[in-house]
């Protein structure tokens, strides 16, 4: 009888041996080939490119996908074979190959299409023997699906799922059971974006700003500013009688905005209704001073603050807002628009001396009629 061993020494090759017997007398041949993988070279695995169906696939995009796992960048864990345990790699990069797999089933995009980004937070698989011939497994994935506006990233949603299984210390399908687990990231967020679309501020692609200028009824201490209503001086009902005051009369005038948000399409839409008024109870006039003269003085007051409304609003309108900070880009301009309010007021009394320099009071009241007739031209 003869033995003979033979025996591969390339670690990522399998190696083989070959008993023979020889039995002179019978002539008897027996040949026995035996594979085997290496012991303690690790397993390579690649994913199946498998289209997902998705219902929204066509309403966002995948931008990247970022490995934040402590583990090296092709790892994803030790799996048991012929009795050692080994690593579970992949060919090349989690991150290139998961997106090659998931942006085979979002290659098509529409406009506005969401530019998504995933981060893989865990990743894993763990082996451990439990008997003779019996290997118990579990697969671990976490992602965070995200995307970044106006440099802000932004978190929409997250995804975290497992399965344990136990298996016979042979050949084991890892990964059609990691793919699953992946595709149902996917999956997921899709179902996710589909409840969401058109209605979650997060998603929303940019800001529209929608500016309303329609006066509302009067109220009983309040008059709204309307170019064809003019002040009376029923509208004065305040005390006149003030101690100390040199002037004939006085109008309380001033701005103010109502805004709201909601979703339009895509965007989020920004209104702002804007109310020029006066107050009745804080506006006076002296009775010996009630005449034409000093009420067209008083109305250009009104006047004046219309027209810094206006301005405010076409200040608006070269805003860029941002969906994170419009609010206070809103109030910041606003403000600027109060102090110019203030500003013109005095400047407005200080030129014309309150009314007394005619002449100035009547190039004032033309340059005013003027603006407002420019705000409502074609209205």
């Amino acid at each position: 009888m003869q033995v003979i061993e033979s025996f591969s020494n390339c670690p990522n090759k399998p190696f083989f041996k070959v008993l023979s017997w020889i039995t002179i007398p019978s002539l008897l041949l027996v040949s026995i080939l035996v594979l085997s993988p290496c012991i303690g070279s690790g397993q390579d695995l690649s994913f199946k490119k498998e289209r997902i169906p998705l219902k929204h696939g066509k309403s966002y995009y995948l931008l990247a996908v970022s490995d934040k796992r402590a583990n090296k960048p092709n790892q994803l864990g030790n799996i048991f074979v012929y009795g050692k345990s080994v690593p579970l790699a992949l060919s090349q990069s989690l991150e290139k190959s998961l997106f090659d797999h998931w942006d085979y089933s979002l290659k098509t995009k529409e406009e506005d299409s969401l530019p998504l980004e995933i981060q893989l937070d865990e990743v894993s698989v763990s082996e451990r023997k439990v008997a003779p011939n019996k290997i118990a497994g579990e697969m671990k994935v976490k992602i965070t699906f995200r995307w970044t506006r106006n440099k802000v990233p932004l978190f929409l949603t997250g995804y975290s799922s497992g399965s344990t299984y136990t298996r016979p210390e042979s050949t084991y399908d890892h990964e059609a059971l990691l793919r699953r687990l992946l595709d149902g990231a996917i999956r997921q967020f899709d179902q996710w974006y589909g409840l969401n679309d058109k209605k979650n501020p997060q998603l929303a692609r940019g800001l529209k700003l929608v500016l309303k200028d329609e006066p509302p009824s009067d109220q009983a201490d309040t008059v709204f500013y309307h170019p064809d209503k003019k002040l009376t001086w029923l509208d004065f009902q305040g005390k006149s009688n003030r101690p100390g005051s040199k002037y004939a009369a006085a109008v309380f005038s001033s701005m103010s905005y109502e805004g709201n948000s909601r979703m339009a399409d895509n965007y989020l839409q920004a209104t702002i209704s804007l109310k020029v008024f006066m107050v009745r109870s804080m506006s006076w006039g002296r009775e010996e001073a009630r005449n034409t003269y000093t009420l067209a003085h008083e109305q250009t007051h009104f006047d004046i603050t219309r027209i810094i409304a206006e301005r405010f609003k076409e200040r608006l309108k070269k805003v860029d807002l941002t969906i994170e900070d419009y609010d206070s880009q809103i109030q910041y301009e606003f403000l600027e628009a109060f102090r110019e309010m203030n500003t013109e007021q005095e400047k407005y009394d200080a030129e014309t001396r309150h009314g007394l320099n005619t002449t100035t009071q009547a190039a004032w009241s033309r340059k005013v009629q003027e603006e407002i007739s420019r705000i409502y031209q074609g209205s």
